[in-house]
């Protein structure tokens, strides 16, 4: 488990590095278009899923219209 931690401590330091080298590089822009594209897969992906659906407004909303079985 320890190893695990060691790990992912060391992929999340490199992810930090080459965040910022790319702000360093290219500007924060493509943080922005980065970020655009994650939303867009994510979209895709639950565009596919019955139970979610999207309303329209300043935020993007997602209701589980199934109800979960929680009251």
């Amino acid at each position: 488990m320890a190893k695990v931690r060691v790990l992912r401590s060391e992929g999340e330091q490199e992810a930090a590095r080459l965040l910022s080298d790319s702000i360093g590089e290219f500007g924060p822009g493509l943080v922005a278009l980065r970020k655009i594209e994650a939303a867009q897969y994510i979209a895709a992906q639950l565009s596919g899923n019955p139970n979610v659906t999207f309303i329209t407004g300043n935020t993007m909303n997602m209701v589980n219209v199934s109800g979960g079985g929680q009251h």
